[in-house]
């Protein structure tokens, strides 16, 4: 099953730690659409739930030398995600 997730990662302070979350992660097989928001302290990817266990996406993001919180992960409605920016884009 494809899901989107988002969850939040401590420690992060600069691009660089942007580019070492995001090259861990690229490595997991089956994970996706990686975005790390520095400002938010977030990641959010797309990964298959049959071949990525959040303890895997912990792992990767822990490799890199920051910490996971995948207690706090949420599922993304990319729908709703998807309105909202063009909604922003465009409004009425």
């Amino acid at each position: 099953m494809i899901e989107t997730i988002r969850f939040p990662v401590a420690g992060m302070t600069c691009a660089s730690c942007i580019n070492r979350i995001t090259g861990s992660l690229r490595r997991v097989d089956g994970v996706e659409r990686i975005k790390v928001d520095l400002g938010r302290e977030t990641v959010t990817l797309r990964r298959d739930r049959d071949r990525v266990s959040d303890a895997a996406l912990s792992a990767a993001v822990a490799q890199a030398g920051y910490e996971a919180d995948m207690g706090a992960a949420t599922v993304v409605d990319e729908t709703g995600e998807q309105r909202r920016w063009l909604e922003r884009l465009f409004p009425h």
